[in-house]
């Protein structure tokens, strides 16, 4: 089971466990009590999965959703955020490369100021971490784990110490602004086993 939080108007509100179940996936979301219909929806990798509405129940709001291989798509491969539907979550197209003189400007460190301003990715609950050598942009997700996407294949990594580091799967050792992580591929949420 996977659990994601569940952001709404930029606030945590609740949290989404995802269960596969053979062939069919079971969505159970729920949140505290806000005002008006509140539309639930995952998105991942540009594509977003429409949910439902989320309804009153026992002091919360909740929603319980089962959906076949057919129904899911149109789905992310992979979730990385659970908000309300219709949000443009589309990904941008990469920067244009800078000269060496706007990379350094007004900064003692070689920063532009540019650099520091939050981007789309921080505004949405996710934070962007510098790059690392390889030249991959990790994100920050909420649960603490890095993630990103290097063109072919979705990569995690986790701190060496996490708890869900898998027993007897070598990750590659790699660091990360100044931090060592355990990175492993991914596949619908999963880390892949050799």
């Amino acid at each position: 089971m996977e659990i994601y939080p569940i952001m709404i108007d930029g606030e945590l509100a609740g949290k989404l466990r995802v269960e596969r179940q053979g062939a069919r996936t079971a969505f159970d979301a729920e949140c505290r009590m806000l005002p008006g219909l509140v539309r639930l929806s995952v998105y991942g990798g540009g594509r977003e999965g429409y949910l439902g509405v989320l309804a009153p129940e026992d002091g919360a709001l909740r929603l319980r959703r089962v959906l076949s291989r057919s129904q899911m798509r149109g789905f992310p491969a992979e979730i990385e955020s659970a908000e309300r539907a219709g949000l443009d979550r589309r990904p941008e197209p990469p920067p244009e490369p800078e000269t060496e003189e706007a990379q350094g400007a007004g900064s003692p460190h070689g920063i532009a100021p540019e650099e520091t301003a939050p981007d789309a990715a921080e505004m949405s609950g996710d934070t962007a971490v510098p790059a690392d050598p390889s030249g991959l942009d990790w994100y920050a997700s909420p649960d603490g784990a890095l993630v990103c996407f290097d063109g072919t294949q979705s990569l995690i990594a986790l701190p060496p110490d996490d708890p869900r580091v898998p027993e007897g799967v070598a990750g590659e050792r790699r660091t990360v602004e100044g931090r060592e992580y355990l990175v492993y591929r991914t596949k619908n949420g999963r880390i892949v086993r050799p």
